[in-house]
């Protein structure tokens, strides 16, 4: 090519064939590699294999899923360790839903390993280009490019054997069970195979978690069977308001249950939806919404979501309240992120520049401009300006996974609602409720958008279901008077 030399197009293919082999054999040792990630509570390696689907691999156990198309996925927990069925049950019911984990997981894996095709194809293209060129003096031959063809070409097939075929092969000769009717919080998961020797307890321990969720979202339609007509001579609105519900996938139908039953025109949520706020918690999200089937969704984001968590429900249809009011079914809803960001295993950092009390102090003075019907904030300590401005009639708020109130200050009454998803702070809230759980239930005025009172319903560890008793809010009809509580 020295000397004007212009290349062919035999000549140029022959670059783009040594290429595409570069390409090849980057692909494949990116697999080999492989890829890290979060899987819910777990840290796990992914893996590109071939012909055997996709499968979750936990040491002593293994789920394996048919996916379409001829890529599947190895999934491996990376250092987990079982003391017996229910742990390991536990771990599996985080994974939600089988079908979409792996292909969400199949596609962060596919992008992953494009920095290493790109690096591939670099590289094979130069290679190829100077098969072309004189090199260390000596001139460019057939032989010399014949020599890289097939050296390329050995080394791909073989970087390929390695690290794809070669696994796909050892994990198709496990012996695996087939499992019919497989569920995973809700999540029927089809044409799933298990291997290992804890999996038939483990399968069992699911299947009581899945019966467990199901017999009190029965329960809970019962129970507020006997108060619908009590709450219907009220001729009052009514919203669900729950918090922390921290991924109990479970719990999902159950909140559900209770909005239908109580003919909630919307769910409020308090925050901290997810366990971290990984993309891969959208599950979390998306089963979510589409348990409400319909039935609104509008929060605040806590401290354990994430910039994406409030991505994933906005484009699930919820809304995020993000320091701007909302109106929703004759109320105005007014709230914003929390201020802090917490990961499990990472310490609690702000989420942006503003501290706790610059977001305190402008809550407050927002609120006030605002007047809104109600204010919701994740952690109650960051509504104390307005409680204490008495911005807003009614202040709602979660984070501390007890009840509190409701708290009286001057015209603004205050309550935070025990946590919704049955867990202690910062531990798993997969499996049967760990905690007793709670959600509350608010009745207002739709043309005055005064809270008249509200409710709770709480799930108790051994799946029982109590409604409490109507509390009153605003007695006083008058919309001057603010929501005073009694």
């Amino acid at each position: 090519m020295s000397g004007g030399h212009r290349l062919t197009w035999r000549e140029a293919a022959s670059i783009v064939v040594v290429g595409l082999l570069g390409a090849v054999i980057g692909l494949a040792l990116g697999n080999a590699v492989g890829s890290v990630t979060n899987l819910g509570p777990l840290d796990v390696t992914t893996r590109l294999t071939t012909g055997v689907g996709s499968t979750f691999d936990v040491g002593v156990a293994a789920v394996r899923l048919d996916t379409p198309g001829p890529v599947g996925l190895s999934i491996t927990a990376n250092d987990v360790r079982f003391s017996g069925p229910a742990d390991l049950a536990d771990t599996l019911t985080s994974f939600g839903d089988v079908e979409a984990v792996a292909g969400s997981l199949r596609r962060a894996t596919l992008a992953h390993l494009g920095g290493y095709v790109e690096v591939g194809a670099a590289t094979g293209l130069l290679l190829g280009l100077l098969t072309h060129r004189p090199f260390l003096g000596r001139p460019a031959t057939g032989r010399r490019r014949r020599v890289v063809h097939a050296a390329g070409a050995w080394l791909a097939l073989g970087a390929l054997a390695t690290s794809v075929i070669g696994p796909s092969v050892n994990l198709a000769r496990r012996s695996w069970t087939p499992v019919s009717g497989l569920s995973v919080e809700g999540q029927v998961v089809p044409n799933v195979l298990v291997a290992g020797n804890l999996l038939d307890e483990a399968v069992r321990v699911l299947e009581e978690n899945e019966n467990f969720y199901e017999q009190v979202r029965l329960r809970t339609a019962s129970a507020m069977a006997e108060i619908a007509e009590d709450d219907a001579q009220r001729g009052l609105s009514a919203f669900v308001f729950e918090s922390d519900l921290h991924c109990n996938l479970g719990m999902t139908r159950v909140i559900s249950e209770v909005a239908v039953q109580s003919q909630a025109g919307f769910v409020l949520s308090g925050g901290d939806i997810t366990m971290s706020g990984t993309q891969l918690e959208a599950l979390c999200t998306d089963v979510y919404v589409s348990r409400l089937d319909g039935t609104p969704l509008v929060l605040v984001l806590g401290n354990h979501d994430s910039v994406q968590t409030g991505v994933d429900l906005e484009a699930s249809s919820a809304g995020v309240l993000r320091g701007e009011p909302l109106q929703i079914e004759g109320l105005t809803l007014f709230g914003d992120s929390d201020p802090y960001r917490s990961q499990i295993g990472s310490p609690t950092t702000l989420r942006g520049d503003e501290t706790a009390a610059e977001f305190t102090d402008r809550i407050a003075e927002t609120a006030c401009d605002t007047e809104p019907d109600v204010l919701v904030v994740h952690d109650p300590a960051h509504a104390a300006s307005a409680i204490e401005d008495e911005c807003t009639p009614l202040v709602l708020s979660g984070h501390r996974h007890r009840e509190e109130g409701p708290r009286i200050e001057g015209d603004t009454v205050a309550y935070t609602v025990d946590n919704s998803g049955g867990t202690g702070e910062n531990t798993p809230s997969y499996g049967p409720l760990a905690t007793n759980s709670t959600v509350a239930l608010f009745y207002y005025d739709a043309d005055t958008g005064a809270v008249r009172g509200y409710r709770t319903v709480e799930f108790g560890r051994d799946g029982s279901v109590e409604v409490a008793d109507y509390r009153q809010l605003d007695p006083d009809p008058d919309r001057d008077k603010v929501n005073r509580g009694e």
